[in-house]
Order: C-alpha cells, then structure tokens, then sequence
C-alpha cells in the first residue's frame, strides 16, 4: 500500500487550531493553564498536544473538542514544524485512544488524520497498540494477538457456527480477496488496505477444522464484516453490483458470524 498523504492544513488553520484549545481551557479556568500559557503555545504546539492529553480537569465537552484540534495541530506540527515522527506518532496514538475513551465517534476524528471512514482511523489505532506491543505495525497483529488470549469452548454457539458455516465463510471470503485484481478500478485504497488483510488471514487458515483454528475464523469473519460495512457507501455502489451473489453470501455469513460471537445484540 502507498503511504498515505499527510493532510493538507496550513500554518495559519494550524495556529487557529492551537488557539482554540486555549481560549477553551481560558473559559473554563483550566486549573493548569498558566503552566499551558508559561510558554507562547503557538511557538510550542507539542507542548499544547501534551497539555491536552495530561490536564483533564475540565468538563469533558473540553476534552473532547481539544482531541479534535490536537489532531490538527498534530497535523500541523508534522508537516511545517521540527519534530521526531516516534514523538509524533506516539501523541496520534494518546489523542486517539483518548478520543476514544470520550466516546468520540470514529469518523470525526478522521480528517484530520487524512483518512475518509471510521474504519480507517481504527486501523490506526489498531496499528499503534501493535506497535506498543512490539508486534510491528499492523491492526492485524494486534487484533490476532487480542483474540487469540480467548478460545470458545467447543459446544458454544460460536463453536457450534464454526462446525457448519466455517468452510463457506472461508470461500467467501477469498472470492472477495480475488474480486480486488478483477475490479481494482472501483475500489480506493481503503478497501484495498481491508482486501490485503483478509487475504492474510485467509491464507493463515489451515484445514482441517480445529479449536486452534478459531482465532483466525474471528480474524477472517471481522474482515468481512468490515467490507460487509463499507459496502454500503455509496462510493463503492459500482463495486457491490459487480460483487453480486458474492456480496449478499458475505453479508449473510457476516451476519451469522457476528450472532454466532455475540447473539443478537
């Protein structure tokens, strides 16, 4: 996959951004914004994000727009400013998993990280906790290593789902990873990044069935719950009708797939 390009933010949307953190802070009276204000916050944009991530007494909407803007002033930072890249994508992946944390939902966060569907800014979570455990950096990995602490005992429903419907979600799953060199033309790089990780898992599949198994049917039922997902954008409407009977035996085997895991929530 081509690395992505960074977003295209300006000094001064840089420096607006930067500002509104700390008129923000100023109208709640943060109780440590004369330690944010001891130095010119637009000469020290870290020292903004890493306030922001540190000094939460504040009512939480404050947390929660300055997540926003700390994106963009991150932005900023990577692209006019002097920085380490380990420093800066460390502050990325506090702001995200703080964005999370305040229930921020996914697809807000996404501009500022040049990215276009809450699927997108996951994967980056995904890939920073990857890389905080030392597995390089792929929300595969990480989402391997997450799934694989738990086994489902063989008489439970996911077990029992497995024991019928394993092989069909597994073919299903690779005529969608051979539909991407017949229809690359309609997809972007988004759903090619989802395509490239099914296909890693469906080739870590190993036959015949087993409990050791499980762990990579989660794997390939996520992946296809999320093209499943994004499918229905309209951007891909081209692609979904050439996928035909392939698309509704994945939403199907999907949807089985995520009752079978978690009943019928």
């Amino acid at each position: 996959m081509p690395k992505r390009a960074l977003p295209r933010i300006s000094k001064t949307a840089g420096q607006e951004a930067i500002e509104r953190i700390v008129q923000r802070r100023r109208e709640v009276r943060d109780p440590e914004l004369a330690a944010l204000e001891s130095r010119d916050p637009a000469e020290h944009p870290l020292a903004v994000i890493q306030h922001v991530l540190s000094c939460r007494r504040v009512p939480d909407w404050v947390t929660s727009n300055d997540v926003l803007d700390g994106l963009w002033v991150l932005a900023y930072i990577r692209l006019h400013c002097p920085h380490r890249p380990d420093e800066a994508d460390r502050l990325e992946h506090e702001l995200l998993e703080l964005g999370r944390a305040m229930q921020i939902a996914m697809i807000r966060m996404a501009p500022p990280l040049n990215v276009r569907s809450r699927q997108a800014v996951e994967h980056r979570l995904l890939r920073h906790r990857a890389s905080r455990l030392g597995l390089g950096r792929s929300e595969r990995l990480e989402r391997a290593h997450r799934l694989s602490r738990t086994q489902p005992e063989n008489t439970s429903t996911e077990a029992r789902w497995y024991d019928r419907h394993a092989l069909a979600l597994w073919e299903a799953a690779a005529q969608l990873v051979a539909s991407r060199s017949q229809f690359d033309h309609l997809i972007d790089d988004e759903m090619a990044e989802c395509l490239i990780g099914l296909r890693r898992a469906v080739r870590e599949m190993q036959w015949p069935l087993s409990p050791a198994h499980y762990s990579t049917l989660r794997e390939i039922g996520w992946w296809v719950q999320e093209i499943v997902d994004s499918l229905d954008e309209p951007r891909y409407a081209a692609f979904r009708e050439q996928l035909g009977e392939i698309h509704a035996t994945a939403v199907t085997l999907a949807a089985g797939h995520h009752r079978a895991r978690f009943g019928d929530t």
